[in-house]
Parts: C-alpha cells; structure tokens; sequence
C-alpha cells in the first residue's frame, strides 16, 4: 500500500471518528466508531480497492451525522461518495419494515458489485456484534431493536439470498451467511 493510500484511509478513520464522536452502539456503551472502523477492516481483509475500504469507514456518516454528501465528495472523492449513499438508507421517517424492503430490493437491482460488498460486510459485523451479545443475553437481545427476533431473521435471511445472487464469490458473503445461521438457529 503506497503512502498516499494510507494517507486517504488515514484521513477518512479521522473523518468517520469525528463524524460519529459521542455516538454508541445501540442500548451499549461501545462507541459507535466501532463498527464503522470494523467495516473498513472486513473491507481491508476481502483484498477490496481503497475507495471500498474508505466507504466502509464512512458508510454511517450520511444516516447517522450532520455529514453531508459535499464533505464527503470535497475530501474523499465522487466514487466514495456514491458507495456511502449506496449504503444509506432511504428517509428515516419511513417505517422499519418499508426501510428494509427498499434495502433489499435496492441490493438486488439497482447497487453495484461494491456497494453490496459494503453492505455485505456492514451485516458481516452487525450479526456478529448480535451472536456476541446473544451469548450474554440470550433471548433479551431482541428487546434492543424496533422489531424482534422474527423480523430480524427475514431480514437478515433476506440479505444472505440477494447477496448470493449479486456477489456470490465475495468471501465475506460466505462468513456472512454462517453468522446470519448461526444467530437465527440458536435463539429458535
């Protein structure tokens, strides 16, 4: 990796931090650039281009900061930018479930091969963080999110099929979809 690589990955860890300073892990006391941080990291190990792995640090920024999409494109570059949008969901007003299908009918027809290999490893960390807590919790986990066990395992089940079919040999799918089996088949 040259010099002026580290450098962007550098500023946009520097960038996401900031972003997301104050910000926690739902119902915990991890901070939230946890997960961003482990985003670019699953990114960095698949062997993914920079402006994927500099996405993957900045995915949130757009949904969950003031960060506007002009920040993003002035320091980090029109392709970084479209993958973080590609990665945002639509307006937060609409209901989970109406969130949810946009997501999954987005990643099936409309995405790019990157933008579902950010999403891929955005929920490759997301159930992980759940199985750990799950192991803790049990059941309870469920009662942090806005729907329960049922509609998190659609929708997470509904994710490993649309990713299957856009991005079948990224080797995060594969983790990915022993995760979302592993979570779903233990708190039956």
């Amino acid at each position: 990796m040259n010099i002026e690589t580290l450098d962007r990955l550098n500023r946009a860890i520097q960038f996401a931090t900031n972003a997301h300073e104050g910000q926690y892990r739902k119902n915990t006391t991890i901070p939230y650039i946890t997960h961003p941080f482990m985003v670019g990291t699953l990114l960095t190990e698949a062997g993914c281009a920079s402006e994927l792995i500099m996405a993957g640090y900045l995915h949130d920024t757009l949904e969950d900061t003031a960060v506007t999409e002009n920040e993003i494109l002035e320091n980090f570059g029109e392709e970084v930018l479209e993958l973080v949008k590609g990665s945002s969901e639509p307006n937060r007003a609409l209901s989970w479930e109406e969130r949810k299908k946009h997501t999954i009918k987005f990643l099936l027809s409309t995405a790019t091969e990157e933008m579902c290999m950010v999403a891929c490893a955005d929920k490759l960390h997301n159930v992980r963080s759940i199985v750990l807590d799950y192991a803790i919790h049990h059941d309870a986990i469920w009662s942090r999110f806005n729907r329960g066990k049922e509609q998190q395992a659609w929708y997470y089940t509904s994710l490993v099929d649309v990713l299957t079919k856009r991005i079948p040999d990224f080797p995060l799918l594969a983790m990915l979809e022993v995760e979302v089996n592993k979570l779903f088949k233990k708190s039956t």
